[in-house]
């Protein structure tokens, strides 16, 4: 039972990256027909460091804190750029926190960063911020905050309206992760008037 739901976790983690491959040539589509050739460019070498990147860490089960936060600075970096420079993000940890040392499931934060952006950003009438932080609890666990100043209570609606195929992989991942490992991950959403926060 264990290694059929290892090989069902890999299949699922699998997927993440089609997924997200899809989004990112979408957006170099939408540079190239509006005939913005130098942000296709830059969007094309980012999208290619992360695509290197993605390849390297999925053949893996764990990765390093510090290899993950550079692929959602990445990832950011792209839709930042595809969104106009509507909004600004930071992605920072807990000093007690070793980057180098720290290891968890590749590509598990993605999609909550990703549901910032697309529900939290589209169509912000103000600056917009997402805010990614690692927090130490305990000796063996850690917490992950992907929290957005986007529309809140009106993304949960959206959400729920579209919930991506991403998301939905997720929460498999997550359940077979639980299955698999002693180690149990719990995920926290939080609506607020003033944006969205998501606990991992």
């Amino acid at each position: 039972k264990a290694e059929i739901r290892d090989l069902e976790k890999s299949a699922l983690q699998a997927q993440m990256n089609p997924h997200f491959i899809f989004n990112c040539l979408n957006s170099i589509q939408g540079f190239i027909m509006n005939n913005e050739k130098t942000e296709a460019m830059e969007y094309l070498a980012k999208f290619a460091q992360l695509i290197r990147s993605n390849l390297n860490s999925s053949v893996f089960d764990k990765i390093t804190l510090q290899q993950e936060m550079t692929m959602l600075d990445n990832y950011l970096a792209l839709e930042r750029l595809r969104f106009k420079n509507k909004f600004d993000y930071s992605i920072t940890t807990d000093s007690k926190l070793d980057s180098q040392l720290t290891q968890l499931p590749p590509m598990l934060i993605q999609p909550f960063v990703e549901n910032a952006v697309l529900h939290g950003m589209q169509d912000l009438d103000r600056p917009g911020f997402i805010k990614v932080y690692f927090d130490k609890l305990g000796d063996n666990k850690i917490s992950v905050k992907i929290s957005d100043n986007g529309h809140g209570e009106n993304a949960k609606i959206d959400e729920l309206k579209s919930y991506s195929l991403g998301m939905s992989i997720t929460q498999k991942r997550l359940a077979h992760i639980n299955g698999i490992s002693e180690k149990a991950y719990k995920v926290e959403p939080i609506y607020t008037n003033e944006g969205t926060s998501v606990k991992i």
